[in-house]
């Protein structure tokens, strides 16, 4: 009787279908996932559907059965996950394949998706600004400094991302797209940066691309007095030795151009 063994042929078409295409497949050289059943069904599975990052809904219950796989210490939860990956028949004159199953899918923490990837926030502080705290009589008695913070899509893989990466079995080819700058908090929550820009080519931009502001230009005292009330503002800013300055200021109406913000910066080239 020959024995069929998982190879990476039944992988490849894994990778460009889903399960139920692969359980109608007749492969010679490649084991036939619908004459097994129970824990080695499971276990063949759960191989085929960790080779990809997308996974087809079939996939979801040999990952729950994979994952669930736990013990006290680490080192014991990825014997106990070797255990149940060996239960698939392999061919074990692979070394590729001995390798993906018992150094990168025993060793996995958590799968590898392309939405998971672009969830993964990193926040930094980007700079930091020194505010008046108490306000003396004669200017501010006590300042204090506020970290300012700056988020992107982390452009580091995590550890499990990376392990499916490195084997030749799977086909995670993952790649970051984005420009690893970090965004204030304020341009990260509302999606896009402001470019300002003259009061003609604002004209020419797409309404939704359009954003009108305001912005303060410092002129002289004298200036400041000629101006019309609306335009008018007088500002404050405090010195490292407790005085402060005062401006005087004209407001003046500026326009933007919206940059979105690439927040799917990872892909699987």
């Amino acid at each position: 009787m020959k024995t069929h063994f998982l190879t990476k042929a039944t992988l490849s078409l894994a990778l460009v279908g889903s399960l139920s295409i692969l359980n109608a497949a007749s492969l010679s050289n490649g084991v036939k996932i619908q004459t097994l059943s129970g824990d080695t069904k499971l276990s063949c599975e759960a191989l085929l559907c960790l080779a990809s990052p997308i996974k087809p809904s079939e996939c979801a219950p040999s990952l729950a059965r994979y994952f669930g796989i736990s013990a006290k210490k680490w080192r014991d939860t990825i014997t106990k996950r070797k255990n149940f990956l060996k239960l698939c028949p392999v061919d074990n004159g692979d070394s590729q394949m001995i390798y993906y199953r018992d150094q990168v899918v025993a060793n996995l923490d958590s799968e590898c998706t392309i939405p998971a990837l672009n969830k993964r926030v990193e926040k930094q502080i980007i700079r930091v600004e020194k505010v008046c705290a108490v306000v003396g009589d004669n200017g501010c008695a006590t300042f204090k400094e506020i970290n300012i913070y700056g988020f992107r899509v982390n452009p580091n893989l995590p550890r499990s991302c990376a392990l499916l990466a490195s084997s030749a079995y799977t086909d995670y080819r993952l790649k970051y797209t984005c420009n690893k700058q970090f965004y204030d908090e304020v341009s990260w929550n509302r999606g896009y940066t402001l470019k300002e820009v003259s009061k003609n080519i604002y004209f020419t931009l797409k309404e939704s691309e359009r954003e009108q502001g305001s912005k303060l230009i410092p002129v002289s005292q004298s200036e400041f007095y000629k101006l019309p009330q609306e335009e008018r503002k007088i500002t404050q800013n405090y010195n490292a030795l407790g005085g402060y300055i005062t401006q005087y200021n004209k407001i003046v109406v500026s326009f933007y151009q919206k940059i979105p913000i690439k927040k799917d910066c990872w892909i699987n080239d």
